[in-house]
């Protein structure tokens, strides 16, 4: 099973330790990505996500969004992407969580 769980909400909220639990459990069960926008392109300036990585799973942002808050150089273990694009492969995966 595919799972992708969209980012909104930023690294100094509640979530990260939530989010942190769910991707361990989830990927025993599948493939996980996770989708950084909005506020949610603060974590790729975060070491600690690192560790979502490590585990194994896919760490993408919207580089709009980095750019808007002004994060010139995210973390080099994540990817760079759009909103578009996420729209384009939304329907790749089997569920859709998002945090905000």
């Amino acid at each position: 099973m595919k799972f992708l769980l969209i980012i909104t909400s930023n690294p100094f909220a509640k979530d990260y330790s939530t989010i942190t639990r769910l991707v361990e459990a989830l990927l025993k069960r599948g493939e996980v990505a996770l989708f950084f926008t909005g506020n949610g392109a603060y974590y790729t300036i975060r070491p600690e996500t690192k560790r979502l990585r490590e585990m194994g799973a896919k760490l993408l942002y919207c580089a709009h969004s980095a750019h808007q808050r002004g994060i010139q150089k995210p973390l080099e273990f994540f990817e760079s992407s759009s909103t578009y694009n996420l729209s384009r492969f939304i329907q790749e995966y089997d569920k859709v969580i998002n945090f905000n």
